[in-house]
């Protein structure tokens, strides 16, 4: 089965890429690159007529020759050819065969029925145990009677159409008039491929239970079926009901229309949706964030921003709906904090809904916490200064173009060549005619020739947007060597901030207070132990090295109870930096062997996360 997996997960890649490199495919399957070439020679030889794989200088194209037949092939036809040497084709075999007797069924028959032994069978029963209480199923087992699956006709639906069928793909003998209504909602309702591949093999499969006698009887909870009154869908039910000769209850119509209802790609009605209790799932998110890490996300802003992203997200969680990964590079790595607050919004959604999002939703769901701390980095730093000696109307034409590069949200000042000399640290970028003298490391100066030069300033802009340093001189930063245990370093830490005046006398406390419940250890070797520090206006980090023990870097965050104005961002720049640390092994290496302070400010300087 790995041959399998290995398959679609290069074809999907390919497919939403178009080419990649051979260490992308190693990285993707987690294979050698040499295992990479021996699964595309057997790629190759599967897709037939199909498509063609090209190989040059290390570098994959996909060259399709049949686009439907490769929607098939990526529908699921490439674990069709799978044989009873796979697990996964073996427990889909047990599956069709639980769900369709709905009793029990006897191992040894299993086994014999398959040619494995029943040592292999009751270990794919074990994995299988697992899957199915992702559907609120479970196995239950009887001496002399066998194994049955105990689930709700829902979930026996969401097993069979995402681990069944693939493999044992159903053949519906209807007459050509059924596929012909098929066929004319597809065209009135304009559905993409992947619609109309989902659409037909969950409305088959229904319309197969439902003559067994089989009917969804209650509410599908944590759905929204959006599409509810769309005339075409309506008139097709209307029509598939005189097919029947029975009526589809309002549960079985949610349940068919659920391929329309995964994301934003089909008309859709917001009426529809409860926004009041999407607004009180984003305040459970907002307030799980803050009393995490307390910045200020504001609710309004992240509700508009979130509320028909999750709306979706909860729709596709509840039918085990897996989106294509799109993102090759790791989100955790690339976002590390925005990933934070993704990981804390998935257990506030759990808490709400019972839910569990998975880890391709978390990366969306970072995405969008990226997209929001990006706003807050920036914000307090989107003034602009213009130093130039030209005429008006060269200096209008200046004016225009600037706001084209950096938007029309910015604060532009105008200063004269006697303001060359000053300290402009206020701005984020300074244009100029003239030489700077004295300007803070951490703002940029292009000079008013470059803005000729479109590709200069976006390169320059990318490195200043991406980078977003943070400023160590608004930190009180300390760098302490340990050598006890980590339960004495954090008291050392602790004692020493509040013997150097720079916590309250409740800080400690509270520390350990947060330790007792809520984990701030991350990969077993770093600890993140911060609070908020009463009646302060400072940020204070005291960094503790501790290379002998096993959590071995601890990152002491006091967080101001009076936060200064726009001073928010640089909060938010710290947790960047610490959670950039987290991520990077080698790095935590180099910080270990910093004698001093001014070693470790210098390292992470040369290292791109301070200025």
């Amino acid at each position: 089965m790995a041959l399998v997996v290995r398959f679609t997960q290069i074809l999907e890649f390919l497919v939403a890429k178009g080419q990649a490199t051979e260490m992308q495919l190693s990285h993707l399957i987690k294979a050698s690159e040499q295992t990479v070439r021996s699964v595309m020679t057997q790629l190759n030889q599967a897709l037939e007529d199909v498509a063609v794989i090209t190989r040059d200088k290390k570098m994959y194209r996909l060259v399709v020759k049949d686009y439907d037949e490769l929607a098939l092939l990526l529908g699921g036809g490439i674990k069709a050819i799978a044989d009873f040497n796979s697990s996964d084709k073996r427990i889909a075999y047990i599956c069709k065969v639980m769900i369709e007797l709905g009793g029990y069924i006897l191992i040894d028959d299993i086994a014999d029925e398959l040619v494995v032994s029943r040592g292999t069978i009751q270990k794919d029963l074990r994995k299988l145990g697992q899957l199915v209480t992702l559907y609120d199923g479970q196995l239950e087992s009887k001496p002399n009677c066998g194994v049955r699956l105990l689930a709700s006709e829902f979930g026996k639906r969401l097993i069979f159409l995402n681990h069944v069928y693939d493999y044992y793909q159903y053949e519906l003998k209807f007459d050509s008039d059924f596929f012909d209504l098929l066929d004319n909602l597809y065209d009135k309702l304009k559905l993409n491929q992947i619609q109309v591949t989902t659409f037909e093999r969950e409305l088959l499969l229904s319309i197969n239970r439902i003559q067994a006698g089989h009917i969804i009887e209650t509410e599908i909870d944590n759905y929204c079926n959006l599409v509810n009154h769309n005339e075409f869908l309506n008139d097709f039910f209307i029509k598939i009901e005189n097919k029947l000769n029975r009526n589809l209850t309002q549960y079985e119509q949610d349940f068919m229309a659920y391929p329309l209802n995964m994301n934003n790609n089909f008309p859709f009605d917001a009426t529809r949706i409860d926004f009041a209790f999407i607004n009180r799932l984003i305040h459970q998110i907002v307030m799980d964030i803050d009393e995490e890490y307390p910045i200020q996300m504001n609710q309004t802003t992240l509700f508009e921003a979130l509320k028909f992203h999750v709306t979706f997200l909860l729709n596709r969680t509840r039918f085990q709906y897996q989106e294509k990964n799109i993102f090759f590079k790791s989100i955790q790595n690339r976002y590390p904090f925005a990933y934070q607050l993704a990981e804390i919004a998935k257990e506030s959604i759990k808490k709400v809904t019972g839910l569990v999002i998975s880890d391709i939703e978390l990366n969306t769901l970072a995405i969008y916490f990226e997209l929001s701390l990006s706003k807050v980095r920036i914000d307090s730093t989107k003034k602009v200064a213009l130093i130039a000696n030209v005429g008006t109307a060269a200096k209008q034409m200046l004016y225009l173009q600037i706001r084209a590069i950096l938007g029309e949200d910015i604060v532009m000042t105008e200063l004269t060549e006697e303001a060359a000399n000053q300290d402009f640290s206020e701005f984020m970028v300074v244009f100029t005619t003239v030489p700077l003298k004295a300007i803070s490391s951490n703002v940029m100066e292009i000079q008013v020739a470059n803005l000729l030069d479109d590709d200069f300033i976006t390169t320059r802009l990318r490195i200043l947007k991406n980078s977003i340093l943070l400023d160590k001189s608004k930190v009180k930063m300390t760098m302490t060597h340990l050598n006890q245990t980590y339960s004495e370093n954090l008291i050392q830490m602790m004692g020493d901030l509040e013997q150097q005046g720079k916590v309250d006398s409740q800080f400690a406390e509270r520390i350990l207070a947060r330790n007792q419940t809520a984990s701030t250890i991350f990969e077993n070797t770093f600890a993140f132990p911060h609070t908020i520090n009463v009646g302060s206006s400072d940020i204070v980090l005291s960094i503790g090295l501790a290379p002998k023990d096993e959590i071995s870097l601890i990152f002491m965050l006091a967080v101001p109870e009076n936060l200064l104005p726009n001073w928010e961002s640089y909060l938010v720049k710290v947790y960047d930096m610490i959670f950039e640390i987290v991520g990077n092994p080698e790095l935590q290496y180099e910080i270990l062997k910093m004698e001093n302070l001014e070693q470790l400010q210098g390292l992470l300087k040369r290292k791109g996360l301070i200025i």
